[in-house]
């Protein structure tokens, strides 16, 4: 009896550790998605400056015209120009 008592604490750890483990996956791979997003809407930003001589307005013309792909259900991207001439200020953020 004792060695199943045992058996089934030593599953339950196990379980508990593989769950961890598997949201602390979860939770870094959003992270890491969050910055290679930012770093996609800043090259689409110094892209269009490039070609256009401006910095875009918002952030939905890098989608239309640049190819930039958000996932508006995971991430909330906040986009500040102050000028054409000065690089935005980009945030991305987990929901």
């Amino acid at each position: 009896m004792k060695n199943y008592i045992l058996s089934i604490a030593a599953f339950i750890c196990a379980v508990g550790v593989f769950i961890y483990a598997v949201n602390a996956v979860s939770q870094r791979s959003d992270t890491e998605g969050a910055k290679a997003l930012q770093q996609a809407i800043q090259r689409a930003s110094v892209q269009c400056y490039a070609i256009e001589g401006r910095y875009p307005a918002s952030v939905d013309y890098l989608v239309e015209n640049y190819g930039v792909q958000i996932d508006k259900d995971k991430y909330a991207v906040f986009y500040e120009g102050f000028a054409s001439n000065v690089m935005p200020d980009i945030t991305v953020s987990r929901l």
